[in-house]
């Protein structure tokens, strides 16, 4: 596993890489103002969540080149979904880990703000408070005509998938998909 530095040439600021996870979190790192809703993803599955392959469809991407990030709770599935897609570069957003994780994908501990460019992503994947927090700036990362799933969504989590710039291609149970702008 990688350790070290990733420097920023904009902010001048280091952050560290550890265990292979970068920690992108703005410093002060243990003073974030989500600490409180961060949860760690989930060790074990939740059974309300699709499996990986399902996850798979409803992000829409079946082959690279392309980027997509699954956030949250859904941040465990970010190797299986790799090794399934061929050419995609998977990147697992989560506010922390606790264990190494699994190879095949990129791992970023992130805060207020996903460390992503503008448009860079061919979709995301979201669940868990943290992840449903961030719904605006998951948006701000994707693709014209690029989707976003919102899993296990909450009352105020559906409220703000369903006000924005979006057509719903799903809404049931609890899932949402959305594509962003004309395609």
């Amino acid at each position: 596993m990688l350790d070290g530095f990733l420097g920023c040439s904009n902010c001048r600021v280091l952050y560290p890489v550890a265990r292979g996870v970068a920690d992108l979190r703005h410093p002060p790192r243990s003073r974030s103002r989500l600490r409180a809703r961060a949860a760690p993803p989930p060790t074990s599955r939740d059974a309300s969540e699709p499996d990986t392959l399902r996850l798979a469809a409803l992000i829409g991407v079946a082959r690279g080149p392309a980027l997509i990030a699954v956030a949250g709770n859904l941040a465990g599935r970010a190797s299986e979904l790799a090794s399934l897609l061929p050419g995609v570069e998977v990147v697992a957003l989560a506010p922390r880990f606790h264990s190494r994780p699994a190879p095949g994908a990129s791992h970023f501990m992130a805060s207020e703000r996903l460390p992503l460019r503008d448009g860079s992503l061919a979709g995301i994947a979201l669940a868990g408070s943290w992840a449903e927090w961030l719904l605006d700036d998951a948006l701000r990362c994707l693709a014209r005509s690029a989707r976003i799933v919102l899993m296990s969504a909450s009352p105020e989590g559906e409220k703000v998938f369903h006000g924005q710039d979006l057509t719903v291609l799903v809404d049931e149970a609890g899932v949402l998909v959305g594509r962003l702008g004309q395609g």
